[in-house]
């Protein structure tokens, strides 16, 4: 989603395009035999019929005559200005013959920005071409801790429901992922994305454990095999074609390859999406795949027709805080001649109002901030912020440091459904530093105190004295510039927001 941006410093304001974080695509998908066309007629969903598949314990789960059919890809559809597209893909493994899937959850589940409206499978029937979409799925299980799912296969693409009993598919042997040793062998396949749309295999070997204490000593098991985005959800295997993992995107696999990394937005600004656009990476790297003995309670539960979601409960940050020093500037908004930038158009207001200093955005997909006069360097910048009216629950606010320019800056940025990032602009590219989590606890919080600190490459936001987000920036891009405050908004308008009593204190 391409935001427009409207600052003022010094009273003079400017108008521009943006990422302020969000991005959008316009890639259409067609289900057919043939390539991939630019709009679909995607049927309306009939209403759901609840199928309760009954499985025997004792059922032999025949393999694949080739393993590669038993490893699917998964298209996420998602409605944008009232069409339906392919939003992004993964990977996943089928595990029972009657239409079980293994893959995570991250590929499956709505996020921010997109709502998932359908789930397509693929299957490759020659590994020399892509993947060819057959049936729409659901979601039966998710753990957005463990970022593990089970979806089901419920149509074919005409929305005719399927006959569990005759769908016959080809399904991986399940295996025994505490049984692996160091330097066992592993084999990984899926549909990264990265060099060609066609299933691709990577071997490695077993490089260790990694423990988490939810999960144990086992929560991840850490490969030697470079993983590329897209193959994330997709079927790892030991030397007997046994399923032992699912690549997972945490960690980091060698040669600078991102998960799920995308061509999502027009960053160079020259009006068109495409191959000369930044890729943006929306997780991290992946050479960790969960074990297989973490996702049984999930394959259990879906086997026995029961639907559950687990959302995550992310563990904040656990450091050391600095929140005050000596104070260098502070501003009650009481005087109209304190250093901050004004303006008053059909877009939105940002400057002095009964003793506050106010943002309001008017415009959908649209930033406005006002800037103070004064430069700093390392300093931590806190505020009194109150949302004195809703943007339909989706607007924000934040702060920003080490202001250069319109294309150069820190922003750290909170929003009303309790989402929150830190990102920079580089020379007009945004760059996502922590990207965007979700507290439960900021959901529509009408006032909060927001603090943010720029010390040295070291970023943190705090909101009402707990700290949220910490990140270094690697490249120390800004080491100097002024300070910022913002409202934005993205599909709905109209957020008015408040700041008060700031301070400003060196560390």
């Amino acid at each position: 989603m391409n935001k427009k941006t409207a600052i003022t410093c010094g009273g003079i304001t400017i108008i521009l395009l943006c990422l302020g974080g969000v991005v959008l695509f316009g890639v259409l998908l067609a289900f057919s035999d043939d390539e991939t066309t630019n709009t679909t007629d995607v049927a309306e969903a009939p209403t759901s019929v609840p199928v309760v598949v009954e499985q025997n314990q004792n059922e032999v789960v025949s393999p694949p005559t080739n393993l590669y059919e038993s490893v699917v890809q998964i298209i996420a559809i998602v409605e944008m200005d009232g069409e339906l597209m392919e939003a992004w893909t993964g990977s996943g493994s089928i595990i029972s013959s009657d239409g079980l899937i293994l893959t995570n959850a991250h590929v499956v589940l709505s996020d921010k920005f997109y709502d998932v409206k359908d789930l397509v499978v693929a299957f490759t029937v020659d590994p020399n071409y892509p993947a060819e979409p057959r049936y729409y799925a659901e979601v039966m299980q998710a753990d957005e801790g463990l970022d593990l799912a089970v979806i089901r296969i419920t149509s074919d693409l005409n929305r005719n429901l399927v006959d569990y009993a005759t769908l016959n598919l080809p399904a991986v042997p399940l295996g025994d992922s505490d049984a692996l040793k160091l330097g066992g062998d592993i084999t990984i396949m899926g549909y990264p994305g990265i060099g060609g749309e066609t299933i691709t295999l990577t071997s490695g070997d077993v490089g260790g454990f990694t423990s988490e204490a939810a999960y144990g000593q086992r929560a991840f098991i850490k490969t030697s095999a470079t993983i590329a985005g897209g193959n994330s959800g997709g079927l790892a295997v030991n030397s007997n074609e046994e399923l032992i993992g699912v690549p997972t995107q945490l960690g980091y696999g060698g040669d600078d390859q991102y998960v799920d990394c995308r061509v999502l937005a027009d960053t160079n600004r020259d009006g068109v999406v495409d191959d000369n656009d930044s890729c943006i990476p929306t997780g991290g790297f992946i050479n960790a795949l969960r074990p297989l003995k973490l996702a049984l309670p999930l394959i259990e539960a879906a086997k026995r027709g029961e639907v559950n979601f687990v959302a995550e409960d992310k563990p904040l940050p656990v450091e050391p805080v600095q929140t005050g020093g000596e104070i260098l500037f502070q501003d009650d908004f009481s005087s109209t001649m304190s250093g901050w930038g004004e303006q008053d158009t059909a877009t939105g207001f940002s400057g002095y109002k009964d003793g506050q200093y106010i943002v309001e955005v008017n415009e959908p997909d649209y930033d406005i901030w006002g800037v103070n006069s004064e430069e700093y360097s390392d300093v931590i910048i806190n505020a009194d912020v109150q949302i004195l009216q809703s943007a339909n629950g989706t607007g924000g606010f934040g702060i920003m440091c080490r202001y250069v320019d319109i294309d150069n800056y820190y922003k750290l940025e909170i929003d009303e459904d309790g989402y929150f990032i830190i990102y920079k602009y580089l020379n007009g590219e945004f760059i996502s530093l922590y990207d965007w989590d979700h507290l439960s606890s900021l959901e529509n919080k009408a006032s909060m105190n927001i603090t943010a600190s720029c010390i040295g490459n070291e970023l943190k936001l705090l909101a009402d004295d707990m700290l949220i987000a910490s990140v270094y920036d690697e490249d120390s891009s800004f080491s100097r510039g002024y300070i910022g405050l913002v409202g934005g908004v993205f599909d709905d308008p109209g957020i008015i927001v408040a700041f008060d009593n700031l301070t400003v204190y060196a560390p």
